[in-house]
Formats: C-alpha cells, structure tokens, sequence
C-alpha cells in the first residue's frame, strides 16, 4: 500500500482535471497499490478497467461510470497505464517520488517533485462530499504541509491578491471576489476543521481593508497530522477484516511470527483478488515459506515480501487460469471452480515443486 502520494501526479489532477471524484480514485489507486522494486502495482492480471474499477469502488462511494471517466482521464494524463510485462496496472513514474534531485540527471530533474503523504482524513466521508474545489485545497494544503519550507510555518496564510497566486490556480478562477467567497464558506462551513484566525490577524495588518479582507490565516490539524505506520496497519485491518482474520489463523495454526508491517503486506497482497479460495492459496504458500524459514530453517528469508507476495500472487493466478483451460472440457460448473482447483493442488504431487518455479520467475521478472 502506498503511503504517498506523487506531487507529480496531483499537480496534473489537481491543475489539469475537473471530475469531482478523481482525487478520491487516484488516493484509492495508490491505497490498494502494493510498493514492490519501487514501483507501484495494482494486480489485476488483465487490462479490463472493468476489474480496476470494481477494486477502486471498494474503497468510493461512486457509480461505475463515474469511476470510469476518471480512470480514463488518469490514463490520458500518464499518470495510470497497464504493463503487458508485469500484467498488472502501474502509477507512472511513482518510484521517482522518493528520489533526491541531487542524485539524478538533467532529463529527469523536474520530474522529481517530491511526495505527499496520504491522510486519513482523505478516506473519510467528510472528504468525499466535499466539492471539488474543496478537494483541491485541502490536498494543496497537504502538499504544502509535506513541503522543505513547512517546518518554518505551523499554520496557513493565504493573500487572494498576490500576483500569480497558487490558491487562485487550485481554485481555478481568476475572480478575487469568487475565492473570496469560496475560502469564506469554507471556512464557516469547516469550523471544526479549520481554526480561522483570519480576523485575529486582520486587525494587525497596516494595509487597507479593501487588501486585507482578501487575505485569510487559518489552521488546519486534519492535514497537519500525519499518519503513523501503525494507523496504517490498523486502516488495512479495518479495510479488509476477513483477509486479516484469515491470515491471522493460518500464522497461529503454522506456530510462526510476523510483525505486524509483515502482516499488513500479506493482507494488501490477497486483498486485490476475487476468489476467496486463490486469497487462501496465495496466504497459504507465504506462510509455508516462513515456517521453512523460522521453524525447519531450510529457506533463506524473504528479502522484500510484497515483491515476493507479488509474485506468489501472479503465480497462482497463472496456475488457476490454466487449469481452467483444462476443465473447459470438463461441463464443470462456475461455482464449482474453487472446489476443483482446491482439490487439483492438494492432489497434484508435483505443484509444489511447479509453483516454487513459477514464483522465482515472476520475481525475476518484477
């Protein structure tokens, strides 16, 4: 799961979009995306936007269609696309997020900007229904709090007047009295989000009150605090309760340990698939490999377990598809898959030997 967001990629939505709800599926993408070698995946095993979707409406309150038009409109900005080599849904160039100006070369200088982190107040229902124009400041405000210079400031001042202001350009109008207008209700509308001391301040400022009604000074602790890893484990928990208590039973019947960061990973990992019986699978392979680590000590440990649940993941997905091919002929009826594949694996000698193969090859190949 990504924990931040790509001020690259805001900057395009927040500047060049207008959809109410792609900020929302944006955050949604990086939230069920999973960090492996630095690039971020959304497995979906197919190009179909229609199983992309049904991932981000896990997470959104919104219509089909809806989400639809912003995963398009993400696609036409390069900011989302499909990897025919890693099968799966990448963020474009997320992996530069992190990376140092110092350390790159000329071409790619300005694509580095920098990350913003994800709040929980972005999943909340309160963020959903604000307006669009509302989304845009309060994800400006958080781009401005994850910034080199914010550590000078511990609240926001905003001057409507300023030439070639940035708030006006988030707000997308060039009518001083519009954003005037937009920032006030906000304000009021917000009170108990935002701590307005805009009048506190006013009465200090010398200018004119025709300049300084256009200016607003205001706190904001929901985009101020930051969440914690361990808010993050817990958010992952509280997303997927089933997978959670699934994998939490597999762990105590094997008598092995993980941390809880190494849980949340196994979680995210299955979370993405549709059938229940491939989730056990896939949770049941990763915990054979750590009871051969920690109790038989006949493995090495898993150096990356999202890149290494990645491939398990792609693995058996492969391994299901096939044998579906193979019981077309079979008049087997849909429902009865999962029953048949669980049956085919236990009883077939070699899989395991099979599926180690083809899981050292998919993470070669991420």
């Amino acid at each position: 799961m990504a924990t931040k967001l790509y001020n690259s990629h805001l900057s395009k939505i927040i500047f060049e979009c207008n959809e109410y709800y792609i900020l929302d599926t944006y955050i949604s993408l990086a939230y069920i995306s999973s960090e492996v070698n630095s690039k971020y995946l959304i497995q979906t095993f197919s190009d179909s936007k229609a199983d992309l979707i049904n991932l981000v409406r896990r997470n959104m309150n919104a219509s089909y269609k809806t989400i639809f038009n912003c995963i398009d409109k993400l696609i036409d900005k390069c900011i989302l696309s499909f990897d025919k080599e890693l099968n799966s849904w990448v963020l474009v160039d997320m992996e530069n997020m992190t990376k140092s100006k110092y350390d790159s070369n000329d071409e790619s200088y300005m694509d580095l900007t920098g990350y913003t982190n994800i709040r929980n107040f972005f999943f909340t229902e309160e963020f959903r229904k604000m307006k669009a124009r509302e989304k845009r400041i309060i994800i400006y405000m958080a781009q401005l709090c994850d910034s080199k210079a914010s550590k000078f400031h511990d609240s926001f001042s905003m001057n409507l007047l300023k030439p070639n202001s940035s708030w006006m350009k988030v707000l997308k109008t060039k009518c001083k009295y519009y954003a005037k207008y937009t920032i006030n209700k906000m304000l009021t509308k917000y009170e108990h989000i935002f701590k307005d001391n805009s009048q506190n301040m006013r009465v200090k400022d010398l200018s004119p009150k025709k300049i300084t009604n256009f200016k607003f000074y205001f706190q904001c602790p929901a985009v101020d605090n930051k969440v914690l890893e361990d808010e993050y484990i817990e958010l992952v928990k509280l997303s997927n309760p089933k997978e959670y208590d699934l994998v939490k039973e597999k762990i105590k019947f094997a008598g092995i340990t993980l941390t809880k960061k190494l849980i949340m990973h196994l979680v995210r990992a299955i979370s993405n698939l549709k059938e229940w019986f491939l989730k056990e699978r896939v949770a049941q392979l990763i915990i054979n490999k750590y009871r051969a680590i920690q109790i038989h000590k006949s493995r090495e440990n898993i150096k990356s377990l999202p890149a290494y649940a990645a491939a398990v993941v792609k693995s058996v997905v492969n391994e299901y598809k096939k044998f579906k091919e193979i019981q077309k002929t079979n008049n087997i009826r849909k429902y009865e898959y999962g029953e048949h594949f669980i049956e085919y694996t236990n009883n077939k000698a070699d899989y395991d030997d099979d599926i180690t193969f083809d899981i050292k090859k998919a993470l070669a190949l991420l």
